[in-house]
């Protein structure tokens, strides 16, 4: 049984064991790697990327803060890398709050950008070789798919249900479970909360909750984007803190196209360190083992954020 479709000069093919879609993405094996001096996205004579698509615009030289550009080496035609700052050594975890706020702007405007002929867009940040980085230079990633994974069809129907059933929204329900529980919870902000889930599926993951629930991260509006900046920011530099700058993957979950406005979903953040490689018992069941409890990483962490911002 074959099921096929033409995406962007590649193809999706369909698992009918698994149920679900593999993307064939032949051309993206033509990655460059780090080059010393030699960095396409730092500003100067370096300096080679596609065609940019926006750019919050900055003081002085080079003239920008941060700058969308398509990417060379893309999964579809509706696929850009954000660089994220012209500074080469610059990252989330050492910003100001200013700064991860002009990030997650940037996200939202981007992410309308891309929505239209797409069933999701993904916003990814990978950081580390471990994460499959290619590029050091700070950068994040937004892609529009054509198809909704099994995961995300997974969580639809799990929040559609538990909604249908109770009134509330399901990340609701979970936040209101996790602050009352207290034991994971990393850092409780006026408009996101950093915990630990109850089931990580890796060491030291966290996710970041509203708590203020919208199905669309992009509707967010600008008065609640710097609390959820300062969150993100302190649990990314509690993380390099205790494990020594890990590589992780930062993905934002939101609503689908077509979904933004419905009571049922709420956005939110992973953080999903890269500590270990998936050995034979995780890759034959799918699941994860985990030999730090998350209650334990949630208090490893909360140990380094203090009462300081």
């Amino acid at each position: 049984m074959t099921t096929t479709r033409q995406w962007h000069g590649g193809e999706l093919r369909w698992d009918h064991l698994g149920g679900d879609w593999a993307v064939l993405a032949p051309g993206r094996a033509g990655r460059p790697g780090d080059v010393p001096d030699a960095c396409p996205f730092c500003p100067g004579h370096n300096e080679d990327t596609p065609q940019e698509t926006w750019r919050l615009p900055g003081p002085g030289e080079p003239g920008w803060r941060l700058r969308a550009v398509r990417n060379r080496y893309a999964l579809s035609d509706h696929h850009e890398v954000l660089i994220e700052s012209p500074h080469h050594d610059w990252d989330i975890a050492v910003a100001t709050d200013e700064e991860v706020t002009d990030l997650l702007r940037a996200w939202q405007i981007r992410h309308r950008a891309l929505r239209q002929d797409a069933a999701q867009v993904v916003v990814f940040r990978n950081r580390g070789s471990a994460a499959g980085t290619s590029l050091s230079h700070p950068h994040s990633q937004i892609a529009g798919l054509p198809v909704l994974s099994t995961a995300v069809r997974r969580e639809l129907t799990v929040m559609r249900e538990h909604y249908d059933r109770t009134g509330r929204p399901f990340a609701a329900d979970l936040l209101t479970g996790e602050l009352a529980a207290g034991d994971r919870v990393v850092l409780a902000g006026a408009r996101a909360v950093a915990y630990s889930p109850f089931a990580p599926a890796a060491e030291f993951e966290v996710r970041i909750a509203p708590t203020r629930h919208r199905a669309d991260f992009a509707a967010v509006p600008d008065e609640e984007l710097p609390s959820v900046a300062h969150v993100l920011r302190r649990v990314l530099a509690a993380l390099r803190d205790e494990l020594g700058d890990p590589a992780y993957n930062l993905i934002l979950h939101t609503a689908p196209a077509g979904l933004e406005h419905v009571p049922y979903l709420t956005w939110w953040l992973r953080i999903h360190p890269r500590l270990a490689l998936p050995a034979g018992l995780e890759l034959a069941t799918g699941v994860p083992v985990i030999t730090v409890l998350p209650e334990d990483a949630a208090k490893r962490l909360r140990a380094h954020l203090g009462d300081a911002g």
